[in-house]
C-alpha cells in the first residue's frame, strides 16, 4: 500500500498558533531531518522553513505574497553593515545576531499581537525550539557551533549589549522600510500605519534619524496620493 504522507503542520494559522507544540511540529516534518553527526542537513532542512513562512502581519492586511521571515532577516543583516564606523559595535557580531534572532520561528511561526499569545509563552516556545535546534541538530556536529548559536540568540533576547540594542533597532527600522514599500506597491490602497509604532522603541540616534527620513518620505508619498498626512 502507498505510504500516507504525514499531515503538515502549517505555521501562521490560528489552529497552529493556539495549539502549538514542538512535538506536533516535528512530527509533521519529513524524516530527512534526522540528525547526523557528520552532516548539517537536518539543521538546514529545518531552517528552510524560514524561507517559506511568511511574516504574518502583512497577511492580515491581504498581502498574501509578502516577505518571508528569512527575507526580513536578510535585509536586517545588510542594514547592520551600514552602521556608521564611529558607532563602536562589532559589526560581524551584529550580522550574526540578525541572522539568528528569528531562527526559532522556523518551528514556532511568526507570532503577532492579534494572536493573543502572552510574551512569556512566546519566549517559552522560542526557547524550546532553539534548544531543540542547538542540542539535537547542531551539537552532534560541533559543540562550539551549538554554543555560538545559542549564545547569539540569548544575547539578542536579553537586549543588553550594544550589538543587541543596535540589532533590535535595525529590526524596527526594517519593518518601517517594508511598511512604506508595501504602501507604495499597493498605490496607497493599504494604510499600514499600525506598524509604525515601532519607531518609539528605537534607541540609537542615527537609527532614529534613518526612521525619521523614512517617515518623511512616507508622508510625501501620501500627500501625493491626496492625503495630507496619515503618520500616527
Amino acid at each position: 500500500m502507498p505510504r500516507t504522507p504525514p499531515q503538515v503542520v502549517s505555521p501562521n494559522t490560528n489552529n497552529f498558533v493556539q495549539n502549538w507544540s514542538l512535538d506536533a511540529v516535528l512530527k509533521s516534518i519529513p524524516t530527512t531531518t534526522i540528525p547526523s553527526p557528520s552532516s548539517p542537513l537536518a539543521f538546514l532542512h529545518i531552517i528552510e522553513r524560514l524561507k517559506t513562512t511568511p511574516r504574518e502581519g502583512w497577511r492580515r492586511h491581504g498581502i498574501l505574497q509578502g516577505e518571508s521571515i528569512s527575507d526580513h532577516m536578510y535585509r536586517m543583516s545588510v542594514i547592520t553593515m551600514l552602521c556608521p564606523p564611529e558607532h563602536k559595535v562589532d559589526k560581524d557580531r551584529c550580522i550574526k545576531l540578525a541572522i539568528v534572532h528569528d531562527m526559532a520561528e522556523a518551528l514556532v511561526g511568526d507570532i503577532t499581537p492579534p494572536d493573543n499569545i502572552e510574551k512569556a509563552e512566546k519566549h517559552r516556545r522560542e526557547l524550546e525550539s532553539m534548544q531543540y535546534i542547538v542540542n539535537k541538530l547542531l551539537k552532534p556536529i560541533s559543540e562550539v557551533i551549538a554554543t555560538d548559536f545559542m549564545g547569539l540568540w540569548m544575547e539578542y533576547e536579553a537586549g543588553k549589549t550594544p550589538e543587541a540594542v543596535f540589532v533590535k533597532d535595525v529590526d524596527r527600522f526594517e519593518l518601517i522600510c517594508q511598511t512604506i514599500e508595501y504602501e507604495r506597491k499597493y498605490e496607497a490602497k493599504k494604510d499600514l500605519k499600525e506598524f509604525l509604532h515601532v519607531r518609539d522603541g528605537i534607541k540609537n540616534g542615527f537609527v532614529q534619524k534613518w526612521a525619521e527620513d523614512a517617515l518623511r518620505e512616507r508622508e510625501a508619498f501620501w500627500k501625493n496620493a491626496g492625503i495630507e498626512s496619515i503618520v500616527p
